[in-house]
């Protein structure tokens, strides 16, 4: 019964002391390449679920606003969004650290963009 008990409470301690994997609602910090132009950028991105199997997903980059909605689950997200007067498609895909890796395009853009939404501290 002694093992049991201090087995529980290395348990606790170990949970209390691992961060939380954040994958799903939350801030994110972002960090791009855009195949494009071959620039790189950084932003943050906020995803809030607004339904069961749905999400808004704003980010601004470079002070520029995009505005998006997307269907998925907290581990995949397809995303339509707006900004800066363009549209486009990303994906998002959830990272066993609670990260997102992420593909995108503009309409119109002959390459596929990728970028990494890190839980924000």
């Amino acid at each position: 019964m002694r093992s049991l008990v201090i087995a529980s409470m290395a348990l606790v301690l170990v949970g209390a002391v691992s961060p939380a994997l954040a994958k799903g609602p939350g801030k994110y910090a972002v960090q791009g390449n855009n195949s494009e132009d071959k620039s790189s950028y950084k932003g943050t991105a906020t995803i809030t679920k607004t339904g069961k199997d749905s999400f808004r997903v704003v980010s601004v980059i470079d002070g520029d606003k995009f505005d998006g909605y997307g269907i998925g689950d907290d581990d995949l997200i397809a995303v339509t969004f707006t900004g800066n007067g363009s549209t486009g498609v990303a994906l998002y895909v959830a990272q066993d650290d609670g990260s997102y890796k992420g593909i995108w395009a503009f309409k119109g853009d002959s390459k596929i963009s990728t970028e990494q939404l890190t839980p924000a501290k």
